[in-house]
């Protein structure tokens, strides 16, 4: 059991440093000690797990509200240097109360854990945030006093709204050459992804596969580029309305692969027994 508070200490110390600075520095102590009074009131082992449950997801959802907090004070760009950082931890405190549930909940635990399972819907969400919170950011932060709410630089290729609209789309669209290739015989999509053994993990087909991913992210990014150049400027969010669109659609459809995935897995999540 010591070792197990021990364990367990060590865990919800690593978690604590989730959140932001200023706030750690200030609370992270007490909420340490906090944790211990409480773990230590519960001595049985089947009481430990789902204190440590509800105790992370508690965490958790506090840290994801600071930082969503900072984002609604516009002060988020002190604390993180880049949206790469900033999706990366919001995205991981999203899927953490689903890898508590796995760990609390799964009947044997000598199978193996579902890395993949929550690095896809990690990645997801990833793309997700790296595509919006560059727009809800400069919504936030947007100088409504500007008398003319467009801004008056000069555009580029990625931000003027028609250019980066076509270069989205055509990133967007430009995997599907792959099945195009492979329907004619010029190329097997199977062999390329798979390797040559199927039954052996191909480490080149999973680089791809990552690669292919960015095509739809880059897009969106560029896509939301003029959007948030204009709320910069104090403009309109419609501002761009084609622009606009495929950020929605892009957003919509990796958030479809979120809602499915959590749906397929949500018997392993509540402990049902020889769930797939």
């Amino acid at each position: 059991m010591a070792y197990d508070q021990t364990r367990f200490h060590a865990l919800y110390k690593k978690l604590i440093t989730l959140y932001p600075r200023v706030f750690r520095e200030r609370l992270g102590e007490s909420m340490e000690q906090t944790f211990n009074d409480l773990y230590q009131e519960r001595q049985t082992r089947t009481d430990s797990f789902g204190f440590m449950f509800w105790m992370f997801l508690e965490t958790a959802i506090g840290i994801l509200g600071e930082h969503l907090l900072l984002i609604s004070k516009g002060d988020i760009m002190r604390l993180v240097l880049t949206n790469f950082s900033s999706s990366t931890l919001l995205s991981f405190l999203i899927i953490l109360p689903f890898m508590i549930m796995e760990v609390v909940n799964r009947r044997n635990f000598n199978e193996d854990f579902p890395i993949m399972l929550f690095f896809v819907l990690w990645l997801n969400l990833f793309a997700i945030s790296l595509i919006l919170l560059p727009i809800v950011r400069s919504r936030r932060t947007s100088n409504h006093d500007i008398a003319n709410p467009i801004s008056t630089q000069k555009n580029t290729l990625l931000t003027n709204p028609r250019s980066a609209a076509i270069i989205s789309i055509a990133l967007f669209l430009a995997p599907g050459i792959l099945p195009l290739l492979n329907s004619v015989g010029w190329l097997s999509v199977d062999r390329l992804f798979n390797g040559p053994n199927p039954e052996v993990a191909y480490l080149p087909g999973q680089i791809m596969s990552l690669a292919l991913i960015m095509f739809p992210v880059t897009a969106g990014i560029i896509a939301g580029g003029p959007i948030v150049k204009t709320l910069r400027a104090g403009g309109s969010l419609f501002a761009h309305p084609i622009n606009l669109i495929i950020v929605v659609v892009i957003s919509f459809l990796f958030a479809a692969g979120v809602v499915s995935l959590i749906a397929d897995q949500w018997p392993c999540f509540i402990g049902v027994p020889n769930c797939d």
